[in-house]
């Protein structure tokens, strides 16, 4: 649209902002109409149990890949996928409103992975524990919970291996989330008595934490939700938590980002019964039991190095059955589904007394929920 120049700046702001108007009005009238579309498909999934899930993690991921691809215009390429999750989300929960299972309370960071990959027109209900939300999950009272399962420096959460040991619920998907620790207090600093964190936190932040309140106590609690909360309304109390929770109990950040390594991401599975395709880029989860004999870990992964299937993470925990006795959680490049998984999985079984599969899903930390856009990224 070109105004004339001898228009007034005044007429020419009020056009454009007219032009604005009439744009969003558009862009409404076409979210109403992919609304129509997505209720229809949901009638179809309603009438045919066969015709597909709900919540689909690789559909709207190839949904944002397809329009990052076809973006030419002006807007941020990196917007896109944050804008089209809550365009989904919205539309999801006319089909069929999910139910989410989080460590609570609101604004931990289990709380900001389970928006990352729901939106927030999901219906999230907060937990005490890991524990607590598989079993949520397991009764039927969610669809699908958000457990953190491994973190870059801390490495794997062993509460939700041991859970995944007892339980019969998969990993659908995963998020990826950076961790940002705030040091949140209504006290100047010199008045600080007592710090409230979780555990993981503290120890993320251990280094700083010495170095900057060495004389300081350490309550360790649930969660960094229930710190912030604490150090909302107690006098000389401090808390480490994220911005979303210095928000939402109206806490002043004194010190931003003290973790103690830049580059701190957890890494979140999402756990229910369902079980996601192929997508070409995908990660496979087990956890096996063998035997306790010289080079029973080694025959049981050769077939992995014979198929040429690239293990990415090993660890143990103990079976709690028996002293010395240990599982081993694994993870590998692939999908259940191709042939040569197969292969392998079935001459792995023969090595094992018991192999569990946890799921197939789509490899994030591949793309590292980059924004799909890697000319902008860094």
């Amino acid at each position: 649209m070109t105004l004339s120049k001898s228009t007034s700046p005044e007429e020419r702001l009020k056009s454009l902002r007219e032009l604005i108007d009439q744009t969003d009005r558009e862009i409404l009238t076409l979210l109403n109409k992919r609304a129509e579309v997505v209720l229809e498909v949901g009638r179809l999934k309603k009438e045919d149990s066969q015709a597909g899930k709900f919540y689909v993690p690789h559909r709207e991921r190839d949904i944002f890949e397809s329009l990052v691809a076809a973006n030419e215009g002006k807007f941020p390429t990196s917007a896109i996928p944050a804008v089209y999750r809550e365009i989904i989300s919205a539309c999801r929960s006319l089909e069929t409103p999910l139910n989410i299972g989080y460590l609570g309370p609101p604004s931990s960071y289990c709380h900001a992975a389970a928006l990352q990959k729901f939106g927030t027109s999901a219906t999230f209900f907060p937990y005490d524990g890991f524990s607590a939300i598989f079993r949520a999950v397991e009764k039927g009272e969610c669809h699908y919970g958000v457990v953190a399962f491994r973190n870059s420096t801390q490495g794997v959460i062993t509460e939700t291996l041991d859970n995944f040991q007892r339980s019969e619920l998969n990993i659908y998907a995963e998020a990826y989330l950076d961790i940002h620790h705030q040091f949140l207090s209504k006290s100047p600093p010199e008045e600080i008595k007592r710090i409230y964190t979780h555990g993981q936190a503290f120890a993320q932040c251990q280094e700083w934490l010495e170095k900057h309140f060495p004389n300081v106590e350490y309550t360790e609690v649930s969660s960094t939700s229930h710190g912030a909360e604490r150090a909302a309304r107690e006098e000389g109390a401090a808390a480490i938590a994220s911005d979303l929770a210095a928000q939402m109990y109206d806490v002043p950040i004194l010190f931003p980002n003290i973790e103690d390594r830049s580059h701190n991401t957890t890494r979140f599975v999402i756990i229910g019964y369902d079980f996601e395709a192929p997508t070409g880029r995908d990660k496979t989860s087990m956890i096996i039991h063998v035997r306790n004999q010289p080079g029973a870990l080694f025959d049981a992964l050769e077939p992995f190095r014979k198929s040429g299937i690239n293990l990415t993470h090993i660890d143990s925990r103990p079976t709690k059955q028996e002293r010395w006795e240990y599982l081993f959680f694994i993870e590998f490049e692939g999908h259940r589904e191709e042939s040569r998984v197969k292969c392998a999985l079935a001459e792995l079984e023969s090595h094992c007394l018991h192999v569990k599969l946890l799921g197939s899903y789509a490899d994030e930390d591949q793309k590292k929920e980059m924004e799909l856009a890697p000319k902008e990224v860094g």
